[in-house]
């Protein structure tokens, strides 16, 4: 039979964990608070401070189009001729499907105010009557339905992404602006940012883990931009002309974790989405950057 005093021993041991744990959780739950009581603003100032301390002498318009070089430093990724020349033959490609006349004689511009100038840059927004994040391809879609038209795939490259960079490019030259007006767009703001925070896969890698703390470094051939400034180039252009759009990369950062991409145009990739786009607001949209 253990002695009294081992068993006070114990008694005080146990409490001690117990004790311990519990205030480990309040750290974690207060920290957790005080985050999601900062405004969406301070929060994208925060990441902004904290990618400045990564890329001394630099602001958000330097991170724009990527970082390549391990040593950090940020740098702009130039458009050549060919892939110049690509990227125009693209853009044409999506003016044509966007002024083509639907059934009823409407195009896709009578869906948008201003036939749809200046409007990608107000993008993904949130929709009151339907409680979610609407993006760039949605919008797409919803005005095809509208007239009675067939909606296209998001992952078609060939249609969707030209299409959706046309929609883009008539927003060149002005500032991303993202707007959370309501509690419930908040929430979506937050279940995005707890996306791009939450560790997943089997590489134990968080969104963040790239694009805020190893932002400028590489990940084998692959440089990792920092995720203020990411939302205003896409879709983007690969060499060999195929365009990506946001979504798509997540895809493909999560298979790089090892873990299950959710699906293009998922509530989980549309709030994530939505998160990318606020971060970066007050930059100039520049659709069919090139990616390499």
């Amino acid at each position: 039979m253990p002695s009294l005093l081992i068993l006070k021993r114990y008694k005080r041991s146990s409490i001690a964990i117990v004790l311990a744990s519990a205030l480990c959780a309040a750290l974690l739950s207060l920290e957790a608070s005080a985050q999601t009581a900062a405004t969406p603003d301070q929060q994208r100032q925060a990441l902004i401070q904290t990618l400045q301390t990564r890329f001394p002498g630099t602001s958000p318009g330097d991170w724009v189009l990527g970082a390549e070089n391990p040593l950090a430093s940020v740098l702009a990724i130039p458009l050549n001729a060919d892939n110049a020349t690509n990227g125009a033959d693209i853009l044409a490609i999506g003016k044509k499907a966007w002024d083509r006349k639907f059934k009823d004689g409407k195009s896709f511009a009578n869906c948008f105010p201003n036939a749809g100038k200046r409007v990608a840059a107000t993008y993904p927004q949130f929709d009151a009557k339907t409680r979610q994040v609407v993006t760039v391809d949605m919008a797409i879609n919803r005005c095809l339905a509208l007239h009675g038209e067939t909606e296209i795939e998001i992952a078609n490259a060939t249609i969707m992404g030209p299409l959706s960079a046309y929609f883009k490019s008539l927003s060149d030259g002005q500032r991303l602006t993202v707007r959370i007006g309501s509690v419930q767009a908040r929430e979506k703001f937050d279940s995005g940012r707890a996306l791009f925070q939450r560790r997943i896969g089997q590489q134990d890698y968080a969104c963040a883990s790239c694009h805020v703390q190893k932002a400028g470094n590489t990940l084998g051939q692959q440089g990792l931009s920092a995720v203020v400034g990411q939302a205003v180039t896409w879709p983007r252009l690969q060499p060999g002309g195929h365009v990506i759009g946001l979504q798509m990369q997540f895809q493909r950062c999560m298979q790089r974790t090892g873990a299950e991409p959710f699906a293009l145009g998922s509530e989980e990739f549309n709030n994530l989405e939505y998160f990318h786009a606020f971060v970066s607001n007050g930059l100039m949209m520049r659709a069919l950057a090139v990616q390499r």
